[in-house]
């Protein structure tokens, strides 16, 4: 296990977020010398918390998920297919530690909202929308079909539901592609694509679909509620002290993770059948994977998330100008050190057999983080409904699909998906609820237009790619 690695790799992503806000909570008087200790031991946790997990990602989650993608591929019943398509993404799910901050950030906000409820509704989401990814590449359908009629669902319902709604749904569908979950489904997704399909866009579009079935879960969710919260719960904070959030986090963290044991246990005894110590070091990365969520999530509740509220409240009412341009190399500072970013770059350049080279994707996935954020802030102090961005800006999504080579499509979706990681849900997030002040229907929607702008910009790049490719072969016949 490369623990050291890992350790440069999570350092990297969480100490430049860390640095900037430790200097403007002091420069705006946000933070005292004890709340910067407190904030000091809670970047450590997640720092430490992120790179555990991250190993037994590695070494015990991932190769698992491998070896039941490949078990349930070489399946010929489509039943076997769907049935553990459904139950992967509904356990994965309500593990990852994304989706569980961004449930607890919308329980503080509208506490009739459980955080059970929502994720049980947001992994239900994932593991029907899995399925369906699956059984597109299996019976051959275009991946632009597929996304063509689900974000037009989507956009037409988003005006029946309340804004609120509309703005968690968003979100809700970038934070299930976190660490733990893309693995997995790009596992499963391109070991079936491989047995089954030589196409090369038929290896993307399953963590792009994965994504759209927790919007419309959060939708439904708003049909049954249909009402918002009066105001955002922006100093909600959970009262509870060091220990008491660590022994809590232990619970709970056990308790998500549960389910996805006990599938990885049968899975030993009646598929898998590994030998005993190839067995064993794939459940220790299981355990170095709960210790490490027990201690991210102590870290984001204790003091992390706390204070990316109060710096973001204080930014907004100096100058909502200074918030977006903090904002916006915040989201720089979260795409350069995303590991789940430099895996998909380095699987496009491989797969496009170096044609779209990684460090194109990286500095365009750069921009339009960054261009996210700060227009997300701008949105959040400015007071302006979602639907304003997510309509239109999905819209010309859906229209520049058509004319984007197939390839680029499918790269697009899923670089939406990957670009909301940890960073987002833990300190992004809570940033733009403190910035939004009292209004509720303007604090969640970071993550929505995190997800929505890389793929914009991979659809321009792929229409400049096109336009290239099409010069070129002009200029060769001549």
């Amino acid at each position: 296990m490369d623990i050291l690695a890992k350790l440069r790799e999570v350092t990297l992503s969480v100490l430049p977020i860390a640095v900037i806000a430790s200097v403007l909570s002091f420069v705006t008087g946000v933070m005292s010398l004890p709340e910067f200790a407190a904030f000091a031991a809670s970047c450590v946790l997640v720092i430490l918390g992120l790179t555990l997990f991250l190993t037994g990602v590695d070494n015990g989650l991932l190769p698992i998920g491998n070896r039941i993608g490949s078990s349930i591929t070489r399946s010929r019943s489509l039943v076997v297919i769907i049935t553990v398509a459904v139950a992967l993404g509904f356990i994965i799910t309500i593990a990852e530690p994304d989706v569980k901050v961004l449930a607890g950030q919308i329980n503080q906000v509208n506490p009739s909202l459980g955080v059970t409820l929502l994720l049980v509704s947001i992994g239900a989401g994932v593991g029907i929308f899995l399925a369906l990814s699956l059984l597109r590449t299996i019976l051959h359908i275009p991946l632009k079909i597929i996304l063509m009629v689900s974000y037009l669902l989507v956009l037409v319902l988003a005006f029946v539901v309340p804004p609120f709604f509309v703005a968690i749904g968003f979100d809700a569908g970038g934070a299930t592609t976190g660490p733990m979950s893309v693995p997995f489904i790009m596992a499963l997704g391109m070991g079936l694509a491989r047995t089954r399909s030589r196409d090369e866009e038929s290896e993307f579009g399953y963590v792009a679909m994965s994504s759209i079935g927790p919007v419309l879960a959060v939708f439904i969710l708003g049909a049954i509620f249909s009402s918002s919260p009066a105001g955002a719960g922006a100093e909600g904070e959970h009262a509870m002290g060091f220990f008491s959030l660590l022994l809590e986090s232990f619970s709970s963290t056990g308790a998500a993770l549960l389910p996805l044991l006990a599938v990885c246990i049968i899975m030993q005894l009646f598929v898998m059948k590994l030998p005993f110590f190839q067995a064993l070091k794939l459940f220790i990365g299981i355990f170095y994977a709960y210790i490490g969520l027990v201690l991210f999530s102590t870290g984001v509740e204790f003091s992390f998330s706390s204070v990316a509220r109060q710096l973001g409240g204080a930014l907004a009412s100096s100058s909502p100008m200074l918030l977006a341009v903090v904002g916006g190399v915040l989201g720089a500072c979260v795409v350069l050190a995303e590991p789940a970013i430099w895996v998909l770059t380095e699987q496009v350049e491989e797969v496009s057999g170096g044609r779209i080279k990684r460090m194109l994707m990286m500095v365009t996935l750069c921009i339009a983080v960054s261009a996210a954020v700060m227009l997300s802030l701008l949105r959040t102090t400015a007071g302006l409904s979602i639907l304003y961005f997510v309509v239109p800006g999905y819209a010309i999504i859906l229209l520049m699909m058509i004319f984007t080579p197939k390839l680029f499509s499918a790269i697009a979706f899923d670089s939406g998906g990957v670009a909301t990681g940890p960073m987002s849900s833990a300190f992004l997030l809570p940033f733009a609820i403190g910035a939004a002040g009292g209004s509720a229907d303007s604090a969640f929607g970071l993550i929505a237009l995190i997800a929505m702008m890389p793929i914009f910009s991979i659809e321009i790049l792929g229409l400049i790619f096109r336009h290239t490719v099409n010069k070129g072969s002009k200029g060769g016949a001549r």
